[in-house]
């Protein structure tokens, strides 16, 4: 083989490698939201009212539901 072959498949040994890489960081990289993470706090005090109340509630708009996830059941 000519040495511009060999150099040639070398470097898109190196690119192919490298998409690999890529698509192994995208396929196996933990979801995140991207809102951030919730505290542990709002995620127990959510839980703890859905198990005590109706699981439908209908909220009039966003102040209704602040109000309602801001409260201190």
């Amino acid at each position: 083989m000519p040495l511009a072959t060999i150099e040639k498949l070398s470097k898109e040994v190196v690119e192919l490698k490298g998409d690999i890489h890529q698509m192994k960081e995208f396929l196996f990289a933990p979801l995140k939201d991207s809102e951030g993470e919730y505290k542990k706090s709002f995620v127990k005090k959510m839980l703890l009212r859905s198990l005590n109340q109706s699981p439908f509630y209908r909220f009039s708009g966003k102040e209704s539901f602040l109000s309602h996830v801001q409260s201190k059941k």
